[in-house]
């Protein structure tokens, strides 16, 4: 199997936030040229990975995960050179105080987010800060940031990449491109085997902000699509009453829900108890927060399903999952579309 680790540096060490997934060019092209014959960024920047089939007759099979990020984007440079922000999709104020961070002007450069200390603060010190009234520090005069950093600049978090005991990582961007790490390997898994039919992954860009996934669906029409997303792991904090148990170790959670279709994601959890695949099932009845509430919508209608790795810290630069999990998940993705091809063209 693929080497987890080093794509999941590879992907994650760039910017990507929502809006400016660009930043990964250099990670692309290493997987088009190493797994697929064919990329294409498509006009609402998602990317395609195409590999051809061998042989006619297979359904066109699409796993999709999303690449981008949250983020912030500077609005204005204020004196001494601090930049004031606003966030780019969902992120938590609580852990922003004192944060590394990238920000990617004319040149990338490396910031902290600004944090009084607790004697110079006045006021409710409870009360939690927006993103708006938080200042990035880069150490730069107001002069030479406003001649290297452009108002409207992406900042994300800085990269670093740790690994925990029990084969667990901690960084950031794992929401969502450790799934495209999991559909990498999935797919490398499949060609190790000579599967013939064709194979799309597609790496879908602003899901944080917009769902932007379905200009490229349209175009692509698969017959099955395969979304596979972040999902929160439970921790001995969540509610007790909380309807997700799934945590970091075990495995694949396989979504249950009305919005995808239900035939085709019964198939996949039957398919992995036969098979004795680690996983477990999750309830969401109505919304699934993912490209998977959309894909089934596009078109005459896809059939749909959702697979997700479990994460603990979700919109942080401390993201926790298991390397584990990530196998788990590709060996389960790729045994069942190994089954969907071999059933449409034994």
């Amino acid at each position: 199997m693929a080497d987890l680790f080093d794509l999941t540096s590879r992907l994650t060490c760039g910017c990507s936030v929502s809006g400016f997934e660009h930043g990964q060019e250099d990670a692309l092209r290493y997987i088009r040229d190493k797994y697929f014959d064919e990329m294409r960024r498509e006009p609402a920047g998602s990317y395609v990975f195409i590999r051809r089939a061998k042989k006619p007759g297979y359904p066109r099979i699409m796993f999709d995960a999303h690449m981008d990020e949250v983020g912030m984007m500077v609005t204005e440079i204020l004196d001494g050179g601090f930049l004031r922000v606003t966030n780019i999709g969902g992120l938590d104020t609580r852990i922003l105080p004192a944060a590394d961070v990238t920000v990617y002007g004319k040149e990338t450069l490396y910031g902290v987010v600004v944090s009084t200390p607790p004697h110079l603060q006045t006021g409710d010190r409870m009360k939690l800060p927006k993103v708006q009234d938080m200042l990035i520090d880069t150490g730069l005069s107001k002069e030479k940031a406003e001649e290297l950093i452009p108002v409207g600049s992406p900042v994300g978090y800085r990269f670093k990449l740790t690994r925990l005991k029990n084969n667990r990582i901690c960084g950031k961007g794992f929401d969502d491109k450790i799934c495209a790490v999991a559909g990498i390997a999935a797919i490398e898994q499949l060609i190790n085997e000579g599967y013939e039919g064709e194979l799309i992954l597609l790496l879908s860009t602003k899901e944080e902000i917009s769902r932007a996934v379905v200009a490229a669906v349209y175009e692509l029409q698969p017959d099955y699509a395969i979304v596979s997303d972040v999902c929160c792991a439970w921790v001995p904090e969540c509610d007790e009453n909380a309807i997700r148990k799934t945590t970091v170790g075990d495995g694949p959670e396989i979504s249950l829900s009305a919005i995808t279709d239900v035939r085709f994601t019964k198939r996949l959890i039957e398919f992995a108890k036969k098979n004795g695949y680690k996983h477990t099932v999750c309830v969401e009845a109505t919304s699934t927060g993912t490209n998977a509430n959309d894909i089934p919508l596009v078109g005459m209608g896809i059939p749909t399903l959702l697979v997700s790795i479990p994460l603990k810290n979700m919109h942080t630069y401390s993201e926790v999952v298991s390397l584990d999990d990530v196998a788990d998940t590709a060996s389960l993705v790729a045994g069942f579309i190994k089954e969907l091809g071999g059933e449409h063209n034994g």
